[in-house]
């Protein structure tokens, strides 16, 4: 037996070492990185290299990647709640123009009180959204907060605009019922003025038959 008889397991070749078994791989990229992981071993192998990379950018993540994402999103329902807020605005300037015409009935004033009620609550939602994100400016990092401060600035500016609007509608809506009731007063005076005896002008035929006839008597 030759230094390479034994090399190679004995004579003839025999005894060659058996390829040793892998065990099938199903998850793909995911099974890796798993198995990396949590197999034999191999929680030590993932805190150094590719897992103590991924945990650090984890608590990254979580400190201010995180906060700004949530950041993002919270200006969206804010932008969202203005566009909103803005078309009921208009629903309702719509409904004030009817005030003081012959489409002022009960059923619009039904309406327009129920448009205000839905339009102060929407109000008071993109407020308390505005005040919760303002608070979170403190918490991200200074170039990311001077990017969402700008932006709160000019939502802030939009909704405070359109909340103008909302009260204008309000003061244009009393001035055209107060007109309106002006209106109905004067012209129920009139009717009863009327009534009376045609009003002033009742009154003064009234005395100039008076005179006529104290005249007609002086002459007999």
């Amino acid at each position: 037996m030759s230094f390479q008889d034994v090399g190679r397991g004995g004579p003839g070749g025999r005894g060659k070492p058996k390829p040793k078994r892998q065990a099938p791989s199903s998850g793909g990229a995911f099974s890796s990185a798993y198995s990396a992981g949590t197999g034999s071993g191999g929680s030590r192998n993932a805190i150094g290299g590719a897992g103590r990379g991924a945990a650090v950018a984890a608590v990254a993540n979580s400190d201010g990647g995180i906060s700004s994402e949530r950041a993002a999103g919270g200006y969206e329902q804010v932008s969202d709640g203005i566009v909103q807020y803005q078309r009921n605005v208009a629903l309702l300037e719509k409904m004030a123009r009817n005030f003081g015409t012959k489409n002022d009935t009960s059923v619009l004033k039904t309406q327009y009180n129920l448009q205000l009620e839905v339009i102060q609550q929407l109000g008071q939602r993109i407020e308390s959204q505005l005040k919760t994100l303002e608070s979170r400016l403190t918490t991200l990092p200074r170039l990311e907060a001077s990017q969402s401060r700008t932006t709160h600035v000019k939502l802030s500016r939009d909704y405070r605009l359109v909340e103008q609007r909302f009260k204008n509608v309000q003061l244009d809506v009393k001035k055209r019922v107060s007109l309106a009731e002006a209106k109905e007063r004067e012209r129920r005076l009139g009717s009863a003025d009327g009534r009376d005896g045609g009003g002033f002008g009742g009154l003064t035929g009234n005395k100039e038959s008076e005179q006529e006839e104290y005249r007609l008597r002086q002459i007999q």
